[in-house]
């Protein structure tokens, strides 16, 4: 019974095992524990310039040389030194922890797309590969027929030992194919087991649509990822400049204290408590080297960008290149499909007369069914363009 399995794209803190359904138990384990990473750097990014509180508590006897004087003590108190102005920083922080999640999200959606891209080309080629040994069946049942033709005539003195022993080379020739086929099978069995459980004989697989254009580098996810890598690298940049700019503090201290000097009339039981505010201004040798060495690769990031959206054009064509020749191919075959129909019609005839024997029957058959494999692979092949092209703007793909 074919399964019918489904992938969705859903925001960083949605992934569940539904959306991952093809994938391994593993994969969906590792996403997850990926996914509480982001999350978990995320909230420390975005509140760490929140300052911790201290607390502090105090027990201490003296009993001092000098006099015989003693003493007890007791102290418990709570401190704080919170930023409460970094020129900007603080606020460029809580960006720079945003943009980064979206980066990060983003990367967790390529990764899925990843998986999901080589289990799903696994999958057609698996489907390729099945077509291309049922091509070489053909081939090789025609090859058989040769070869049997070639004998008789041989053995009646009708052609040469080269004609059949041309016969016997292209017969081993397309065993040898099927043998490399079979491998081939268990090679794409082998890339579909180390990401699914699934079985490549038992699942119906979705027809992947073309993407336009303007879809495709509207949603690119690597462009997505350049595009926020850029934002994100340009607000740790001024993170990292407003580091070395003044900055106002707020120091706070709240306590309670218990002292009895025994002997002394200075014993104090009560609250105490101190206010204050802090100018600081860094000044650091290195600082203009490390706030250029930020802006760089923030600029790196931006000229980046541009160049991979110029790649992506390129890579695009390419495929629009391949998907039309492989149409071509299709359309060239399937024209000669019909000149094979007119053949096969008189190759019967002759059949029935008794001019034409069965085996010309039977090789003109294995040849039409092999231009009709041939469309079939072709339709693979522009599947397997689209299929890329798919998991270059989506992390998975639903099956209906």
């Amino acid at each position: 019974m074919k399964r019918n399995i489904f992938l969705l794209l859903l925001p960083l803190s949605l992934i569940s095992s539904d959306t991952t359904a093809l994938l391994s138990p593993e994969k969906q384990t590792l996403l997850k524990q990926q996914q509480a990473i982001y999350e978990s750097e995320h909230e420390k990014l975005r509140y760490n310039w929140i300052a911790p509180v201290n607390l502090n508590a105090s027990y201490s006897y003296d009993k001092s040389a000098q006099g015989g004087y003693r003493s007890d003590s007791e102290n418990a108190s709570a401190s704080i030194s919170q930023d409460i102005f970094r020129s900007g920083g603080i606020t460029y922080q809580i960006r720079y922890a945003d943009t980064k999640k979206h980066t990060d999200w983003i990367t967790l959606q390529k990764q899925i797309a990843a998986y999901n891209q080589q289990l799903f080309i696994a999958l057609l080629n698996y489907q390729k590969n099945s077509s291309l040994r049922e091509q070489s069946l053909k081939r090789l049942g025609n090859s058989e027929i040769e070869v049997f033709i070639k004998r008789q005539l041989y053995d009646a003195g009708k052609t040469d030992i080269t004609e059949l022993n041309n016969a016997l080379m292209g017969k081993s020739s397309e065993l040898k194919t099927l043998s490399s086929l079979k491998y081939a099978l268990a090679e794409q069995r082998f890339e579909i087991a180390k990401l699914s459980d699934i079985d490549p004989e038992n699942i119906t697989l979705p027809t992947f649509e073309l993407v336009t254009e303007d879809d495709f580098f509207a949603h690119q996810l690597d462009l997505q990822y350049s595009r926020a890598r850029t934002d994100t690298l340009k607000n740790l940049y001024e993170v990292t400049n407003s580091s070395y700019l003044p900055s106002i503090s707020l120091n706070a201290t709240v306590g309670y204290r218990n002292y009895d000097p025994k002997e002394l009339n200075a014993a104090y039981n009560g609250e105490y408590y101190s206010t204050g505010v802090q100018l600081t201004l860094p000044l650091a040798y290195n600082a203009s080297a490390a706030i250029q060495e930020a802006r760089a690769t923030y600029l790196h990031e931006n000229a980046d960008s541009a160049d991979r959206q110029r790649e992506l054009t390129s890579i695009y064509r390419q495929s629009m290149e391949k998907i039309e020749s492989y149409k071509e191919v299709i359309t060239i075959t399937s024209q000669n499909l019909l000149l094979y129909d007119d053949l096969l019609r008189a190759v019967q005839a002759g059949v029935n007369a008794g001019t034409k024997t069965g085996y010309d029957l039977q090789t003109l058959n294995n040849t039409k069914s092999i231009e009709q494999i041939e469309i079939k692979i072709n339709e693979i092949n522009i599947q397997i363009e689209l299929a890329k092209l798919h998991f270059a703007i989506n992390p998975s793909k639903e099956l209906l």
